[in-house]
């Protein structure tokens, strides 16, 4: 009687770990498509600004294949900074929980990019991660005299420089025939300099849990100044074929391993 049971409790664990992984894999499909209708309808809706506030994108993680968490990116509004007007984006992310159970990191930046000129003035993170010290930093970007600086200390940068963030949303509101051509954008919030290149490749159907979506694929190439080919990064991104280019599908590789995120809902 006792094997019978232990056999028992030992298929019924087999199946709820099974059930859970099965989860885990297609579990974004499945939440998608409760948020489908609503999509479509932001999807929709008429604009003729490529980012208006607010603007509130919510996008799964992925880390080699396997769920890894969730990122949600704004555009909280538009206002003053230091005699510019500024859009203010905020982001924050942190991992599933089934990845916490092993490695937890959290964290959120918030940045200030000027709307006429398209590049930073400032720049916040904050990140905790399992066994790590937590980061906190604040970046002021000078433009003018082409330097950025942290905690009082001053790094050189090149011109039109922006941070991590503000990138995401500079594809978006550049000139389309600048994608076309291949344009390059200057990234930095650290020490070294790094170069964004990005490129229009083609127009694609894409199969999504909201129905098949016409995208923009553009690809897109991180790496650093004067550096070897093993520190850059490189894949696709996949925007809405219209003026508010809203990234639905991004798939990347880094030395640590691929990586991809997928739209899951979104307010506009």
């Amino acid at each position: 009687m006792k094997k019978i049971i232990s056999k028992l409790f030992l298929i019924f664990l087999v199946v709820l770990v099974l059930s859970y992984a099965f989860y885990q894999f297609f579990g974004w499909q499945f939440a998608a498509r409760q948020y489908k209708k609503h999509v479509i309808s932001e999807l929709k809706a008429n604009s003729t600004a490529a980012i208006a506030a607010p603007e509130k994108l919510v996008y799964t993680l992925r880390y080699m294949g396997l769920p890894s968490g969730k990122a949600i990116l704004r555009v909280d509004g538009v206002g003053d900074y230091k005699g510019k007007n500024v859009y203010f984006l905020s982001g924050k992310a942190r991992t599933s929980d089934f990845v916490s159970v092993f490695f937890e990191i959290e964290g959120w930046v918030k940045s200030k990019l000027d709307k006429s000129e398209l590049n930073s003035l400032y720049f916040q993170e904050h990140s905790q991660a399992t066994g790590h010290r937590q980061n906190d930093k604040v970046i002021i970007y000078n433009q003018d005299e082409h330097y950025l600086e942290v905690d009082g200390e001053q790094f050189r940068m090149l011109p039109d420089t922006v941070d991590p963030l503000s990138s995401f949303y500079v594809i978006r509101l550049i000139d389309f025939e600048l994608l076309k051509g291949g344009y390059s954008l200057n990234v930095k919030s650290r020490k070294r300099d790094r170069t964004l290149y990005v490129e229009y490749k083609d127009t694609e159907l894409l199969d999504t849990p909201f129905g098949k979506l016409e995208t923009y694929k553009i690809y897109i190439h991180l790496k650093r100044v004067k550096a070897t080919s093993r520190h850059e990064i490189s894949g696709y991104m996949w925007v809405t074929a219209d003026e508010k280019r809203i990234p639905v599908s991004i798939d990347i590789n880094t030395k640590a391993g691929p990586v991809s995120a997928r739209l899951l809902d979104l307010d506009l």
